[in-house]
């Protein structure tokens, strides 16, 4: 079952994913529960008609990410939401993947700049798709080991989070009609994010997200796992200080450090080299590394 299950999984990723591209018009794209809490002070009072929402560059307007479910931890550390789109209008996706191994070091994240008005369009149909409001009952499909999706908004001066657990399994059982409704609006919703052409009228240019602080994992190589395989790793020197001390351990031997700044500067080079199964040595020993980009609001935290 775990094998359909991720497959299931693989599918639905690529089926987000392959939508958008760095020069096309168009982006990727439990019992669930919506939450309420103060949004930030910084929400305006649009004219009569529109929706409220912050408007800084740094504040997060809607999100749409998922989580968990039998991945491999590195997988749920350095995954990126799916949609996040800024109060300045600015929006940033994942952008298509290809089938070469080893793929890039680093993840195709695009970014955009839409207007106040497809902001409105799309605030309108997450309001319509019952992501304003507490309490809704998602359910639970009958399927074990999948990732559950987080949808935030910030409007009206009110943080709303919902949390569905295997969206997209709607045809297994252990769902009510209720529930299955309450998902085909969330699906709808997340058919419309994943082409913002349809909710507004501007022509949207697309290019590589220019980060300004990366996360860096690293795990040290057991070299008594190591063996011959058909594809063989290129080797990179880590430049900056020794990843046996670098930040902080989060999980069993995996740390985790934040490059920003000059010593950023010095590693991107690097990474333009760099693949999935690249050996980083640093001192004496070999790791591997895995790389996340921070979001304009995660770097603003730092």
């Amino acid at each position: 079952m775990v094998v359909a299950v991720m497959a299931a999984i693989t599918t639905l990723v690529l089926a987000v994913t392959a939508a958008a591209c760095g020069t096309s018009e168009k982006p990727p794209g439990g019992e669930g529960s919506t939450s309420t809490t103060d949004a930030s002070s910084s929400s305006t009072t649009l004219p009569e008609g529109g929706i409220s929402h912050p408007t800084g560059a740094e504040e997060l307007v809607i999100q749409v990410s998922t989580g968990g479910g039998f991945v491999p931890v590195e997988y749920n550390y350095t995954s990126l939401p799916q949609f996040s789109l800024y109060g300045d209008g600015q929006l940033i996706v994942p952008g298509p993947t290809t089938l070469q191994y080893p793929g890039p070091a680093l993840p195709n994240l695009q970014t955009t700049t839409v207007s106040e008005e497809t902001i409105q369009a799309m605030l309108a149909a997450a309001k319509e798709a019952g992501l304003f409001q507490n309490g809704v009952d998602y359910g639970y499909p009958g399927v074990a080991d999948v990732g559950t999706t987080t949808i935030i908004i910030n409007a009206e001066g009110t943080t709303y989070q919902s949390d569905i657990y295997a969206l997209g399994f709607e045809d297994a059982s252990g769902l009510t009609t209720g529930q299955q409704k309450a998902r085909a609006a969330i699906n709808d919703l997340m058919t419309k994010l994943n082409d913002p052409s349809v909710l507004g009228s501007e022509e949207l240019v697309w290019e590589p997200y220019d980060f300004a602080a990366l996360e860096v994992y690293s795990r040290a190589v057991d070299p008594a796992t190591t063996g011959s395989t058909d594809i063989e790793p290129n080797h990179l020197p880590w430049p900056l200080e020794d990843l046996s001390t670098a930040g902080e351990e989060v999980f069993d031997g995996l740390r985790k450090v934040v490059v920003t700044g000059d010593d950023l500067e010095t590693l991107r080079p690097l990474l333009d080299q760099a693949t999935q199964i690249t050996l980083w040595k640093s001192g004496d020993t070999d790791y591997n590394l895995w790389f996340r980009p921070l979001l304009p609001d995660e770097a603003a935290a730092l």
